[in-house]
């Protein structure tokens, strides 16, 4: 009995411990809020994964953090258009020298802004890793709070990653040719608005604009400060907003597939919306071939 009380006080607490606006998620578990990472900071097979660039890692991270920028995880070979994130071989490298392995319980953060730290999960997810949470507020929340940061680097052991890629979590650029103006499918692009219209042509982008019949579904729409994700009941509004119902078959795409892309989709898969693939060829990919249609 007194097992149970103490388990159902430490849900109480996790409960009364979340903000306002993290209520009613179907999957509050794909979340860690700065309170209960603080408190397991020491647990055992829990590994802190700072998805921001080198060089912001350098200037200040949390204890135990290693660096894993998420840009390192798209590398698109657009000549062959596999639209794969990275190859098996780079996940196996990156996630073992990390120190990730199957029950490795990881915690993937960012300055605050989110995409970064989506980046890194979808990656993980799609090479089959479960067990993966994303930090609310990020970096930016953690030091607001006067939590303990560091400019120490962690000697990790490297562990044996095994990725399983799941194909069903992504589409290729063929897969978005042929299934252009599909009915109950939607191409959502992430990005900004003047690069939805082709005003603004971001480096690594051969033309501009986006692919044919996509909305523009810009992944701000889902962060509550710039620092956390929005409540159920807003996410869910600004996907009706748009068009999404449940049943819509939703691709996410941005510039380079990972980061604003991967940002909306974990706001769906937050809220049980589990209708929504990523395409990490993306814009760069799509634009690079001159066969490809676009809109501006």
């Amino acid at each position: 009995m007194k097992r149970w009380l103490a388990v159902l006080a430490g849900l109480t607490f996790a409960l009364l411990g979340q903000p306002a606006q993290a209520q009613g998620y179907a999957r509050p578990e794909l979340l860690i809020e700065t309170e209960e990472l603080a408190r397991i900071l020491d647990q055992k097979n829990l590994r802190l994964v700072d998805a921001a660039d080198a060089a912001t890692y350098r200037r200040a991270h949390l204890p135990g953090a290693v660096s894993l920028p998420y840009l390192e995880l798209s590398r698109i070979d657009e000549r062959r258009g596999t639209g794969q994130p990275t190859s098996n071989f780079e996940a196996e490298r990156l996630f073992g020298g990390a120190g990730i392995e199957a029950n490795t319980q990881v915690v993937v953060y960012d300055g605050g802004e989110g995409a970064p730290a989506t980046g890194v999960w979808f990656v993980l997810d799609f090479f089959g890793h479960k067990q993966v949470r994303v930090l609310n507020g990020g970096f930016r929340k953690w030091l607001k709070e006067g939590r303990p940061v560091t400019q120490e680097v962690p000697v990790v052991e490297r562990k044996k990653f095994v990725p399983a890629p799941q194909a069903g979590k992504i589409v290729t650029r063929e897969w978005v040719r042929r299934n252009l103006g599909s009915k109950g499918i939607v191409m959502a692009d992430t990005r900004s608005f003047n690069e939805y219209i082709g005003r603004e042509q971001p480096p690594g982008a051969a033309r501009g604009g986006h692919i044919p019949g996509a909305i523009h579904l810009e992944w701000t729409n889902f962060s509550a400060d710039t620092a956390s994700f929005k409540g159920a009941a807003e996410i869910e509004a600004a996907l009706k907003a748009r068009g999404i119902a449940r049943e819509t078959k939703v691709v996410t795409y941005c510039q380079g597939g990972l980061g604003r892309s991967t940002d909306v989709a974990f706001a769906m898969k937050l809220i049980g919306w589990d209708n929504v693939v990523e395409y990490p060829g993306s814009w760069e990919e799509w634009s690079a071939d001159p066969r490809l249609p676009l809109e501006r």
